[in-house]
């Protein structure tokens, strides 16, 4: 049974941090803050409804006209603005529909959450896919993230594709069907790097697992504080 819930954004933020951040991190999970700002709310949620279907690249163009009319009146609105703005711009450049393959189905799934160590990892992808090729039936999946002040590096990329390749292993394809690791993308948005899983992601699997022993000891430590 899962002793706490994190993002995996957050993992992997914890990745690459130090014993004070990661503590600060841990912390987060004891009072979670919900509140989401307006601009990159209506950013995400244009970008959920693009990669639907990635040939509808008016989806984005009219998201770029609407967020350039929100008002800026509360305190950061214009830098907000400016990141929705810019990170829309950037997808748009990285032209998906020469990426991912015409015909794919959507898939909604439940439970795409991983326990990992006693940790319950939600890993959230943006976009779940079922396609056919050559009569086979493949599975992929995308997540994107969208910091300009804090991206994520390459490591940190290949934690995440490789995550999702397992997420997909456990609880989304059927016996008849397969994972490709390179349809299990990692999409930084401000790095503008776009990296699928690894065939063999055991380096992963370790640095994962060790990973989530520390962040238990800060979390059971900081319990017993309380």
């Amino acid at each position: 049974m899962a002793i706490f819930t994190i993002s995996l954004n957050q993992l992997v933020e914890a990745s690459v941090s130090t014993s004070n951040a990661k503590t600060r991190i841990v912390k987060q999970q004891l009072v979670v803050n919900r509140i989401l700002i307006m601009w990159y709310r209506l950013a995400k949620k244009k970008l959920k409804e693009y990669f639907i279907d990635v040939r509808n690249i008016k989806v984005l163009n009219d998201a770029l006209a609407e967020i350039k009319k929100l008002p800026e009146e509360k305190k950061n609105a214009a830098r907000d603005k400016q990141v929705s703005l810019e990170a829309i711009q950037k997808v748009i450049n990285m032209k998906f529909d020469k990426i991912l393959i015409y015909g794919y189905e959507i898939l909604k799934i439940k439970d795409t959450s991983l326990e990992l160590d006693d940790i319950r990892v939600t890993i959230n992808p943006d976009l779940i896919f079922r396609y056919i090729e050559d009569g086979v039936v493949k599975i992929g999946a995308l997540k994107y993230h969208v910091s300009k002040t804090k991206p994520f590096d390459l490591q940190q990329s290949r934690l995440i594709a490789n995550l999702i390749k397992q997420l997909l292993e456990e609880k989304v394809a059927n016996k008849d069907e397969v994972v490709d690791e390179k349809l299990c993308w990692s999409y930084d948005v401000f790095a503008e790097r776009l990296l699928h899983a690894d065939k063999d992601a055991n380096i992963s699997n370790s640095e994962i697992k060790n990973l989530c022993i520390e962040l238990k000891t800060i979390f059971k430590s900081l319990n017993n504080s309380l």
